[in-house]
């Protein structure tokens, strides 16, 4: 046999040998693994517990194995080593060293950084509720009464007019109806009914998506205009999820050795703390206060051992955070002439659809798109971190109406920069461009010429007379405007704590007028108090100027007064303002004085005053033309589960607490709110939907007889709707504390527990003393003991107001 036969016989002889023998290594170990010994390990990683019990195999060839799961769970990565149902076997794990301690029953690990799970730790302090969302069945009306009487300089008081806005709604689990309307009347007109909007509102809270069928508004993005329309539709509602971040936050990540503490800096100040486990972290959601700065993250292990990080950051509501979704859609037919006689809707349906979806930290995608009453327009954007500097948008978008078509641009950026905080914006449109909000308004003008309100579905037929009239100043100031550009910037004075504002806007609105405004505001505090000045010109078109300087400054407690002088194209005046608000709280009093001289004369006083149900204002107004008074009422109407309460205006969620008792304190987060009425009921407004609202009830006051199962609950109500919170007091409890001793006539021992044939079970405390409810005239009870049971029979007969003791109750 030549030597290369040889050599290629031998060679191939150790291949099958090495196969067979990784062969039998495979075979030897799937039976190891399928012939090993279960383990539940205490787990401690590079010398710190895990306070988790695995699940391990001991091999018969003693080595220790886990699912990877398993192991991805005590904070260990396999990094893909097996599927997650197979056994990982950690002498196979590069790095990795442990040692088993079968007497502890204890597995210690020792793992390189890498092979640790990367620890993430939000700070954003927002925690999903997992309480039920809730919402009964019942409604409120929201009012505001208002009317008022003037004198002319040649006649006494007279009635002026009055009118009344009404909110209603009518909710449930399954959602709300909504119903507002104004009613007025005057002098010359005696009585006008506007219905305002009809909407049915549903909120999702696990998909944050609300659906609307009514009248509503479309939704758009900051190039586009929206409308009213009656029709169907569907949003995402960030709004109903408290726990979820839509703007992308800073973040930072690093290593620990050894268990740390990260202190967290925003703009040298200090804002959360966090523990560190040994090992990878990432620290999202980094509380960063206002639009941008510095981030510090100082890394203290035990020993006192220090690691900074410094990260500068820019954050800004124009972005969305990666992988969010936020969608408007809506279908229907526009609404013309809001809150006037002459408001109705065009039977030409049209339909719009807005979008945004955070693709990564730095770059938001968007878009819209509308059309219908031979519309088509379309546009897209994108918003785009710069940095730590600032955030740029841009867009684009096209229409075609009546065969014509049309450009928009749109241009923004904004940024914190040495000091200085500037905000840029430019808008322009080229050819005809057109949206639904000026399509609109040409059938809005077109309906105004019709006999027939509803003929505006031809439009296109009309005479070329008519269309030729239909495009005057209104239609075409209605247009998107041919350019929109602003600018401004604010920076701090190197005095005090002055900042001073300018900015710049350029319009041309769609019938080609231009309009070149600038202004500026400087603001100062000074001692207690502030001084403010502002200024404004045209630079183009008609000339206009105008100054305002002044001074504002605490007065007592809670109130402000401030004054200032002014000029304009009315000339100079000099006025002076005093202002308590009213605050929040029923039997707080508000006032304001206002009164200016020289050029316009005015004056004007008014007082307010909050019970618990309904604000009220008083007011007096003096000028060239007289005297006007008015008077205001507001509040609300609300019913639940029976009862009918009168309280100030209630715009989002309320409860009505049950008691069965009057008289008793009801808290909401700890703050008193009232007394339950006669009725045992107590309403709580201004609940925060969609969120965990703490109430409690005082129970010092009741009677020592009395029992509620608990004097606290946390609930989430819906949007805009009602719960019922039932703290039921029980008057009839018939308690009694019984002192049970045995044959012996010792008390018998703490613990034992006992039963009240056919009633309630309880517990022997000390001194055998036991509290029991439901009791009879005549009672049976039976008590478990160590050596056995014993029996006992006691009278009771109740004390209303007064704890009943039944003594030497003996039970052998």
């Amino acid at each position: 046999m030549s030597r290369p036969r040889a050599s290629l016989y031998v060679a191939r002889l150790l291949g099958a040998l090495a196969l067979t023998l990784a062969v039998i290594s495979t075979a030897a170990r799937a039976g190891a693994e399928e012939g090993g010994e279960p383990l539940q390990l205490d787990v401690a990683i590079n010398g710190v517990s895990t306070q988790l019990i695995g699940a391990f195999v001991l091999l018969d060839d003693k080595r220790i194995a886990a699912r990877q799961h398993e192991l991805e769970d005590l904070g260990l990565n396999p990094k893909g080593h097996a599927q997650p149902d197979k056994l990982v076997i950690l002498d196979d794990l590069k790095g990795v060293s442990y040692q088993y301690d079968e007497s502890t029953q204890r597995l210690l690990v020792t793992a390189p950084p890498d092979m640790i799970v990367t620890k993430r730790y939000d700070l954003s302090s927002r925690g999903r509720t997992d309480l039920p969302i809730q919402s009964a069945y019942g409604a409120v009306l929201n009012y505001d009464l208002f009317s008022s009487a003037a004198n002319g300089q040649k006649q006494s008081f007279a009635f002026s007019g009055a009118s009344g806005t009404f909110d209603g709604r009518i909710f449930s689990p399954y959602g709300t109806l909504s119903q507002s309307a104004l009613l007025q009347s005057s002098i010359t007109d005696r009585f006008t009914a506007l219905r305002l909007n009809t909407t049915y509102t549903y909120s999702d809270y696990e998909t944050a998506r609300t659906y609307r069928a009514g009248d509503t508004i479309n939704g758009g993005l900051a190039w586009t205009r929206p409308i009213r329309i009656g029709g169907l539709q569907v949003q995402r509602n960030f709004g109903l999820r408290s726990d979820l971040i839509t703007v992308p936050l800073p973040s930072a990540a690093g290593t620990a050795a050894v268990p740390s503490t990260a202190d967290i800096y925003i703009n040298n100040v200090r804002t959360y703390s966090q523990d560190i486990a040994p090992g990878p972290y990432v620290l999202n959601n980094l509380p960063a206060i206002g639009t941008n700065g510095t981030a510090r993250v100082v890394l203290r292990d035990s020993s006192g051992k220090t690691t900074e990080t410094v990260l500068p950051f820019y954050t800004s509501a124009t972005l969305l955070a990666p992988g969010l979704f936020d969608y408007s859609l809506e279908a229907g037919a526009p609404r013309l002439s809001y809150g006037t006689t002459a408001d109705t809707y065009l039977a030409k349906p049209v339909a719009s659809f807005s979008a945004r979806y955070g693709m990564w930290e730095w770059l938001t995608l968007e878009g819209h798109a509308e059309g219908g009453a031979g519309l088509v327009n379309a546009s897209a954007g994108i918003a785009a971190r710069t940095g730590a500097f600032g955030v740029a948008s841009a867009a684009v978008a096209a229409s075609r109406f009546q065969g014509q078509m049309g450009y928009q641009s749109y241009l923004a950026y904004e940024t914190r920069l040495m000091g200085l905080s500037i905000s840029a914006s430019s808008q322009m449109t080229f050819g005809t461009y057109q949206d639904l909000a000026s399509v609109t308004a040409r059938l809005q003008r077109q309906q105004q010429l019709s006999t027939n309100p509803f003929d505006v579905t031809s439009f296109e037929d009309l005479s070329a007379s008519v269309t030729n009239a239909i495009n005057t100043s209104l239609f075409a100031s209605a247009r998107p405007p041919k350019a929109l550009n602003r600018i401004s910037v604010g920076a701090p004075l190197p005095f005090g704590r002055a900042t001073l504002t300018g900015s710049f806007v350029q319009a041309i609105d769609g019938a080609g007028v231009r309009s070149d405004i600038v202004s500026a505001t400087l603001s100062a505090p000074w001692r207690d108090a502030t001084i403010f000045a502002t200024a404004f010109t045209t630079l183009t078109g008609v000339k206009n100027t105008g100054f305002m300087v002044g001074l504002s400054m605490p007065f007592g407690d809670s109130a402000t007064i401030s004054t200032g002088v002014s000029g304009g194209s009315n000339g100079t005046s000099v006025g002076v303002d005093a202002i308590k608000p009213l605050d929040v709280k029923p039997g707080s009093v508000g006032w304001r004085i206002h009164d200016s001289e020289l050029g316009v004369v005015q004056r004007a006083a008014a007082v307010s005053y909050r019970s618990s149900f309904a604000r009220t204002e008083a007011a007096v107004y003096q000028n060239h033309n007289g005297v006007q008074a008015t008077a205001e009422v507001e509040g609300a109407v609300a019913t639940l589960g029976g009862g009918v309460f009168f309280a100030n205006r209630i715009d989002d969620a309320f409860a009505v607490v049950e008691t069965g008792v009057p008289g008793i304190p009801v808290f909401y987060e700890n703050r008193p709110v009232g007394m339950t009425n006669s009725s045992g009921r107590a309403l709580i407004t201004a609940l925060r939907s969609y969120q965990p609202n703490k109430i409690t009830i005082d129970t010092t006051d009741l009677p020592v007889d009395a029992d509620v199962a608990a004097s606290e609950t946390v609930v989430a109500p819906a949007d805009r709707s009602g719960v019922s919170v039932d703290f039921t007091v029980k008057t009839d409890a018939r308690p009694a504390v019984v002192i049970f001793q045995g044959a012996d006539g010792r008390a018998l021992p703490a613990g034992a527990q006992g039963q009240i044939e056919g009633g309630a079970s309880f517990a022997v405390g000390y001194d055998g003393r036991a509290y029991i409810e439901n009791l009879g005239p005549t009672n049976n009870a039976t008590i478990s003991l160590a050596n056995g049971e014993c029996h006992a029979t006691f009278a009771y007969e109740p004390r209303p107001n007064e704890q009943v003791v039944v003594s030497a109750v003996v039970c052998q």
